[in-house]
C-alpha cells in the first residue's frame, strides 16, 4: 500500500495531447513527431482578440440551461457607455503600436522573406484609406458608423486588399430605436504557441498569465480613452471557420478533469459509505470496508501512474467510475457477514465466505475477461479503459478477500441473539459452546 500511495500522490495532468492509437501506429507516430517541434515563423500560430465594448461579464447567462435548451449561450452585455468616437480611435492605434513593440506577439515571415508582427489592426487599414481619400481621421462620434460601415463596403485599403473582414473586428448591432451603431471591436494577434501542438495546463496557464499582463499594460495605457479590454483565444479562422483548438479551453478542460476527478473519488466513498450502512447496518463494519475500497483505489491509481499514465479525459471518467467497480465486492462480503447467525467474528467470516465467496469470485473472473478483450482494442481510450477496469476489478476483489475479511474476522462486530439464546450449533462454529439462556442485559455486556 505504501509505494502504491506514493505512485499515487505523483499523479499529474496530462502533459501530451491524448493518445488515440497505440505507439507503433505510423498515424500516432506521426502526431508524436510534430508535437516535438516548436513554433517556427512558418507555422500557424494562436490567435488571441484584445477585445473591447463589453461590460466586466462579457455573457450573461442568466437563466441559461443547456441540458433544456441548448442553443441558448446567453446573451452579449454590451457596454451602453462605450462608444467609438475620436480619443477612442487614437487609443485602438495606440494599442496596436504596444502590441507591435511587444515581444509575446508572433513575428510571421512576409512574401519578401522578412519578419513582421502578427497583427490585424482594422483601424490602421481604416486610417490609411481615409487618408488616401483625403477624408478625416480620427472621425467624429456622430459620423463614425456611417464611415467605418462605407469602409466595410466599399474599400480598398493603400496595399490594394478588400476590407473584406472588417466585419470580423467590428460589431455593429441595431438600438431600440432602430439606429445602427458600433458596440465592440477588436484587435487579433498571432502568438507565440504552435496552434497544432499540445500544451499541458501548467506551461499554459504561465502562457496566459503572461498575457492576461500584457492586456493590462494596454489597460493602463488607453484605458482612460479606449475603455478596459480582455483577450480571449480566436474561436475561428479567418474563413470564419471554427478552430479545432482553443488553447484556453483546453487549459481549463485539463484543470477541471483534475478537479472533478478528484470530486468524483470523494462523492464515489461518500455514496458507497452510505450504501455500506444501509446494507450492513452497522458503522464498524461500513467503515471497515470503506478503508478496503480505498486501499484498492489506492493501488489501482498507483498503478496507472506507475505506466506511465497522466490526467487526461480518459483517465479522469475512469477515475469518476472508479469506487463504483470497487465497491461491489465489499458489499456483497460484508453484507453476508453481519447476515451471519454466527457469534464471533471469525465464524462469521467463514459463513459470509461460504455463502457469497463463490459469487463473488464468478463475478469478478467473468468481469475480468471481459475488460481483456477492451484492454485489447486499437483506440486508446476504449483500451484504456479495459485496462484500468481490469485493474480496478482485480485489486478490489484481492484487497476484499484479503484484507477486508481476514480484518472482519479480527476486529468485526459480533452478533447477539436478540432473545438471549446461545448461538445455533453448525459445522462452522463448532468452537462456539452452548450457552445457558442469560438476561439481555448480560447478554450484551
Amino acid at each position: 500500500l505504501a509505494p502504491m500511495a506514493w505512485q499515487a500522490s505523483q499523479l499529474e495532468p496530462q502533459k501530451d495531447a491524448a493518445q488515440l492509437l497505440p505507439d507503433d501506429h505510423p498515424f500516432q507516430r506521426f502526431f508524436d513527431l510534430s508535437a516535438e517541434f516548436e513554433v517556427s515563423n512558418e507555422d500557424e500560430p494562436v490567435k488571441l482578440s484584445v477585445v473591447w465594448g463589453f461590460e466586466d461579464k462579457p455573457l450573461d447567462t442568466d437563466g441559461v440551461n443547456r441540458l433544456f435548451d441548448p442553443q441558448n449561450k446567453g446573451r452579449l452585455a454590451f457596454s451602453p457607455d462605450w462608444v467609438l468616437d475620436e480619443s477612442a480611435q487614437s487609443g485602438l492605434l495606440s494599442a496596436c503600436d504596444l502590441l507591435e513593440n511587444s515581444n509575446l506577439v508572433f513575428d510571421r515571415k512576409t512574401d519578401e522573406g522578412g519578419l513582421e508582427k502578427d497583427i490585424d489592426c482594422w483601424v490602421r487599414d481604416f486610417k490609411d484609406w481615409r487618408n488616401a481619400n483625403s477624408k478625416i481621421f480620427p472621425v467624429p462620434d456622430t459620423g463614425v458608423v456611417t464611415a467605418v460601415k462605407e469602409w466595410c463596403d466599399n474599400a480598398i485599403d493603400v496595399d490594394g486588399d478588400t476590407a473584406q473582414y472588417c466585419s470580423r473586428y467590428v460589431g455593429f448591432e441595431v438600438d431600440a430605436n432602430g439606429d445602427l451603431f458600433i458596440a465592440w471591436t477588436r484587435v487579433v494577434m498571432g502568438v507565440k504557441m504552435n496552434d497544432n501542438v499540445f500544451l499541458p495546463a501548467s506551461e499554459l496557464r504561465e502562457k496566459y498569465d503572461d498575457y492576461e499582463g500584457l492586456v493590462d499594460e494596454i489597460n493602463e495605457a488607453v484605458g482612460t480613452t479606449l475603455g478596459d479590454a480582455f483577450q480571449v483565444a480566436v474561436g475561428e479562422d479567418p474563413g470564419g471557420q471554427p478552430r479545432a483548438q482553443n488553447k484556453w479551453i483546453n487549459m481549463v478542460l485539463q484543470e477541471l478533469y483534475v478537479r472533478m476527478s478528484i470530486v468524483g473519488v470523494v462523492i464515489g466513498i461518500s455514496i458507497a459509505f452510505v450504501v455500506l450502512v444501509l446494507s450492513t447496518r452497522n458503522l464498524l463494519a461500513a467503515s471497515i470496508s470503506v478503508l478496503s475500497i480505498a486501499c484498492a483505489l489506492v493501488t489501482v491509481i498507483g498503478i496507472t501512474v506507475a505506466m506511465g499514465w497522466e490526467l487526461g479525459s480518459s483517465e479522469a471518467i475512469c477515475l469518476m467510475t472508479l469506487t463504483g467497480f470497487a465497491v461491489d465486492y465489499v458489499v456483497h462480503l460484508s453484507h453476508s457477514y453481519m447476515e451471519s447467525t454466527s457469534h464471533s467474528p471469525l465464524e462469521r467470516t467463514h459463513d459470509a465466505l461460504r455463502d457469497m465467496g463463490i459469487s463473488v469470485f464468478w463475478g469478478m473472473l467473468t468481469s475480468f475477461v471481459a475488460a481483456l478483450a477492451l484492454a485489447s482494442c486499437q483506440l486508446q481510450f476504449l483500451s484504456k479503459f479495459g485496462y484500468f477496469f481490469l485493474l480496478t476489478i482485480t485489486f478490489a476483489y484481492l484487497w476484499a478477500v484479503l484484507f477486508l475479511m481476514p480484518l472482519l474476522a479480527t476486529v468485526g462486530p459480533r452478533s447477539s441473539p436478540a432473545d438471549g439464546r446461545a448461538v445455533p450449533h453448525t459445522p462452522y462454529n463448532s468452537n462456539t459452546t452452548r450457552r445457558k439462556a442469560v438476561p439481555d442485559a448480560i447478554e450484551v455486556a
